[in-house]
């Protein structure tokens, strides 16, 4: 799958997995983050992690926010940064997200090391308790 969108394109990266990449500059609001959603249900199923390649500058509303927390069929995010530096904004998102509705969430320098994440979350989402804080590391 491969859909390209005019705010984003998304591309089915493996099994259970969505790859985005939001366009630069663009604020994702609440109908853009269901729509996002509403296509990787009907790409990968019942449960799925989606693989955000943050390689340009965005923003999520809260709303966005909300939205994507609180959807089921989502199990983990794993957020892809340029540098060291685009942590820190990235950070205060994935607090919110996680905050909201306890979704696991992680920041990667790579997309190998995300998508090795991604699957063994999903793979063991069943096992991870309802309070995790995963949301709030990052991976060195």
């Amino acid at each position: 799958m491969e859909y390209d969108l005019n705010y984003c394109t998304i591309q089915h990266w493996d099994d259970d997995i969505a790859l985005i990449e939001i366009n630069d500059g663009i604020e994702i609001d609440a109908t853009m983050a269901a729509e996002l959603i509403h296509i990787a249900n009907k790409e990968l199923g019942s449960s799925f992690g989606i693989l955000s390649n943050r390689i340009n500058s965005y923003s999520l509303s809260f709303d966005a926010m909300a939205a994507l927390a609180n959807h089921e069929n989502l199990a983990a995010v794993a957020i892809v940064v340029p540098s060291n530096k685009s942590r820190l904004l990235v950070d205060a998102q994935n607090f919110l997200i996680s905050a909201i509705k306890k979704k696991p969430i992680k920041v990667f320098l790579d997309t190998t090391s995300a998508t090795h994440w991604l699957k063994s979350t999903l793979q063991n989402k069943q096992n991870i308790p309802a309070t995790t804080r995963q949301g709030l590391k990052t991976e060195e």
